[in-house]
C-alpha cells in the first residue's frame, strides 16, 4: 500500500529513480521508451518543461529529422502511451516500494514527480513462515484425524447398539455380551492397549 505525499522529491531522488527504471526490463536503457523518458525527465528537472512537445521529443530525443510532422507521424503519441503503461507496470511490480515516482499524465508529455510514503509490513523470516505453514497443516491433519476417529467411534457404538437390540429381540442376551467383547477386543488391537 502506498499513500501520496504533498512533498516534491529532490532532483537527486528523481535521477536515482530514473536510473532504477532504466535498469528494469519495463523501460530498458537504450530503448525508444528510455530515450523519451530520459529526455522529458531531464528537461523537466532543468526547468524547461514548457518545451516538451511531440516535435521536440521526436527531433531531440528520438533522432527524427527536422521536418518531422507530429500530426502525420504518431511515433511520439504511441511511445508516450507505451511509456505510461510501462511505468504503471513498474510501480505495481518491482518499483512498488520506491518512495519516488515518475509518472506520465495522459494527454501530456510532461512527467510529474511524486514522493510517496510506503507502508512497510513486517517481514516474516522464512524459517518462521515454514514453521507456521507446518503448524497449520499439522493442525488441519489432527482435526481431520479426530473427526474420522469420532465418526468411527460413533458408528461402532451405533452398530454395537443395533446388534445388542437385535439379539435382545431374539432372546439371546448372552450373545450380546460376546459382541461387546469382540468390539472391545478389536479396539484394543487397533490401539495396542487394553481397555479397563
Amino acid at each position: 500500500m502506498t499513500q501520496s505525499s504533498l512533498s516534491q522529491p529532490s532532483p537527486a531522488a528523481v535521477q536515482d529513480e530514473l536510473g532504477r527504471i532504466l535498469q528494469s526490463s519495463f523501460v530498458p536503457e537504450g530503448s525508444l521508451l528510455a530515450k523519451m523518458l530520459t529526455y522529458v525527465v531531464e528537461q523537466t528537472l532543468a526547468g524547461d518543461d514548457r518545451s516538451i512537445k511531440a516535435y521536440t521529443i521526436a527531433v531531440e530525443a528520438l533522432g527524427r529529422p527536422a521536418n518531422f510532422e507530429p500530426d502525420r507521424d504518431s511515433t511520439v503519441r504511441v511511445a508516450a502511451m507505451r511509456l505510461r503503461g510501462a511505468l504503471d507496470l513498474y510501480y505495481s511490480g518491482p518499483g512498488a516500494s520506491s518512495p519516488t515516482r515518475i509518472k506520465m499524465v495522459p494527454g501530456s508529455y510532461r512527467p510529474i514527480f511524486e514522493t510517496v510514503a510506503v507502508e512497510t509490513q513486517p517481514s516474516v523470516p522464512p524459517a518462521f513462515a515454514r514453521l507456521a505453514r507446518g503448524l497449520v497443516s499439522t493442525r488441519t491433519l489432527l482435526i481431520v484425524l479426530s473427526a474420522m476417529m469420532t465418526i468411527n467411534f460413533a458408528m461402532t457404538i451405533s452398530l454395537m447398539s443395533l446388534q445388542m437390540q437385535a439379539q435382545a429381540k431374539d432372546g439371546q442376551p448372552e450373545k450380546s455380551v460376546a459382541v461387546y467383547e469382540l468390539i472391545q477386543h478389536d479396539i484394543q488391537r487397533s490401539f495396542g492397549q487394553a481397555l479397563d
